[in-house]
């Protein structure tokens, strides 16, 4: 019976690791159920709430893989495994399964992008944590084998390519955008994640091999104190001078035991500081992993707005170039053209008063007709052009926007069939150049009338918008179509019949040299608003009235 005490103990230290392994196997296998549960709810919400589009092969994907989850759940929790080498191999055929799941699940969210880090990391730490580390190298292998194969086939379009998550701006098919975030970006991190994790599974190994010792080691010790306890038992009852001595040396024992527990609590203790050292590496992983990801974020978007910048320089540079060439074009031209123009209003007016006092012939009279009113509109373009390139600076002085909103329209020449309406607002007087604000005004209402054919409604409103006066124009014309609204700025564009472009132009210059802006907003079929924003409380000025 005593021989077979230390076979006993043995079995039951044997017993003890099971658990423990049983234990950590469960405890796995209930993260997993967890996340894919997470997962497929975090699914549901950006399918229903958000509107995205959530391919039907993620959800019989999530399905597989909680079903085969709870399975292997249900099996370590019956205890039919007796061995650690059956706990280990039923483990390890999990992997199969596992990874063709995960791997599925990549291709369906977006194929081989960042999300596939995140998918295949617990099953990489898991197997080379709780695996034998031969076995956590073979599924590492495996990871990568199903990964880059997902990559080669999508890439070489055997499968489609998926598109749940948008890719932003680099196209899925460029080799080498594939080989560096595929193949070494996220490789590397494979690795990094096996290599980490099976070091910590050997150090924790290594532990425990130590604490089997120790606690070996000390069993011996135990059982030898035992015996030695009995023998001296025996001979104490015969000699009571044996009996002190055999008691000092049970003390003697005794305090070595106590010892060696010591040693071994501290053992453990290291063993439970190694455990959190690997937890909080983990979690620094996946810090890092962020702090990437947030790195090339950044990067495409500091690219982003420095090419816009770039761009909206260029435009400009563009846009001064052709207003330099119009403003000595016009200088020029416009000059050259007001002889010519006088000399024939004063001939087309001395045909008039001839042919409308002997009246012979209405034809004549309707061509001399036709002759001054084409003559009055190539004097408006001239006067257009010629206050183009001279807009003067503004004379800035104090003034009620409701006066100067109300003279603008009181000059508008309005058809008949167009209602005016005026919603004004009282606000403070501000400091403009009257004159230069009603001529932006009036250009505004008469690019309205022009739009509605002269048949709608033009509605002059004054509002307060934070810190400044808002004068807004609106009709009821057809709107201005999209690809025109860049283009309505810019001078001698037009989209009207006997426009000269002008009148846009010179409103904006007018208002922006008030250190005001123009803003419009448009709906085809609806009509069109503009709106001149000018400072309420200006403080300063630096122009001719500074």
């Amino acid at each position: 019976m005593e021989q077979n005490m230390p076979a006993a103990k043995n079995d039951t230290v044997l017993t003890e690791d099971m658990d423990y392994q049983k234990r950590l196997l469960l405890t796995s296998f209930e993260m997993r159920i967890f996340s894919v549960l997470l997962a497929f709810i975090c699914a549901s919400v950006i399918q229903n709430i958000f509107g995205m589009h959530i391919p039907g092969g993620v959800w019989i994907v999530f399905s597989l893989w909680l079903l085969t989850s709870v399975l292997y759940f249900a099996f370590f929790r019956t205890g039919v495994c007796k061995t650690r080498k059956c706990l280990d191999n039923v483990h390890f055929s999990y992997y199969f399964p596992g990874v063709l799941y995960a791997t599925m699940l990549v291709h369906y969210l977006g194929g081989a992008e960042w999300i596939a880090f995140f998918i295949y990391f617990f099953d990489l730490v898991y197997a080379n944590l709780l695996m034998r580390r031969s076995k956590g190298i073979f599924v590492t292998g495996y990871v990568i084998a199903c990964y880059f194969s997902l990559v080669w086939l999508e890439y070489k379009g055997v499968i489609a390519h998926q598109r749940t998550f948008p890719p932003g701006s680099v196209s899925y098919d460029n080799f080498r955008y594939i080989l560096t975030t595929h193949v070494v970006i996220v490789g590397f991190a494979f690795f990094i994640i096996s290599y980490a994790a099976g070091l910590f599974s050997q150090m924790k190994e290594e532990r425990e091999k130590t604490l089997r010792e120790s606690k070996n080691r000390l069993l011996a010790k135990s059982d030898q104190l035992e015996e030695i306890t009995r023998t001296l038992t025996k001979e104490v009852a015969e000699n009571k001078y044996l009996k002190r001595v055999a008691m000092g040396y049970v003390e003697k024992k005794e305090f070595e035991l106590e010892t060696v527990k010591k040693d071994l609590e501290e053992q453990i203790e290291k063993l439970r500081k190694t455990q959190k050292a690997m937890v909080f590496m983990i979690k620094d992983l996946n810090d890092m992993s962020a702090q990437l990801k947030d790195t090339r974020d950044h990067l495409e978007e500091k690219v982003r707005d420095r090419t816009e910048e770039l761009l909206t320089i260029s435009r400009k540079l563009h846009r001064s170039e052709r207003l330099a060439f119009l403003g000595k074009l016009a200088g020029s031209v416009t000059h050259e053209l007001r002889n010519p123009l006088a000399v024939l209003k004063n001939a087309a007016y001395f045909l008039d008063k001839k042919f409308q006092a002997e009246k012979k012939d209405e034809k004549v009279v309707k061509y001399v007709y036709i002759m001054k009113k084409e003559i009055t509109i190539i004097d408006s373009i001239i006067d257009d052009i010629m206050g183009f390139a001279k807009t003067r600076a503004p004379d800035i002085e104090e003034a009620e926007v409701k006066d100067v909103v109300e003279n603008a329209v009181s000059a508008v020449n309005v058809p008949e069939l167009v209602e005016i309406k005026k919603e004004f607002e009282d606000l403070p007087k501000v400091h403009i150049d009257s004159n230069q604000i009603m001529h932006a005004v009036m250009n505004l209402a008469n690019n309205a009338i022009m739009a509605m054919k002269g048949n709608g409604t033009l509605t002059f409103r004054i509002t307060r918008k934070n810190d400044h006066a808002c004068i807004e124009v609106k009709d009821t014309g057809p709107g201005i179509p999209p690809d025109q609204r860049e283009l309505i700025f810019e001078p001698l564009y037009s989209s009207k019949p006997k426009g000269t472009g002008l009148g846009l132009p010179i409103a904006k210059m007018m208002v922006e040299n008030q250190e005001g802006r123009i803003e419009f907003e448009s709906e085809l079929g609806e009509g069109t608003v503009f709106r001149i924003l000018l400072p309420i409380n200006r403080k300063r000025w630096s122009g001719k009235n500074g």
